[in-house]
């Protein structure tokens, strides 16, 4: 799957990703930092696989969390040959 793809999708996923954040901003209105992803596309393009990787540096572990369980349910195109393996790093600021 080209990286091209697999961005797209991913941003078209933000919203849920940003509800994660949002959560943990209302505990820490200056919360900010990365939660890098790593997950596994099946041979039929869902994610079967999402974990939390070390290149994580966001504070706040619900945040993580829910972040890392938010990408279940994305659904990419059918990889050929496989399975394919992302690290996909997502940063966090408060918008002004």
């Amino acid at each position: 799957i080209p990286a091209e793809v697999i961005q797209r999708i991913v941003r078209q996923n933000a919203g849920r990703f940003r509800n994660c954040y949002e959560t943990g901003l209302r505990g820490n209105p200056s919360l900010t930092g990365r939660v890098a992803v790593r997950f596994i596309i099946g041979r039929d393009g869902d994610v079967s696989m999402s974990s939390d990787s070390a290149a994580s540096d966001i504070p706040d572990t619900a945040v993580r969390a829910c972040v890392v369980k938010s990408f279940y349910g994305i659904t990419f195109p059918a990889p050929q040959g496989g399975t394919v393996q992302v690290t996909y790093p997502l940063m966090f600021t408060p918008s002004e």
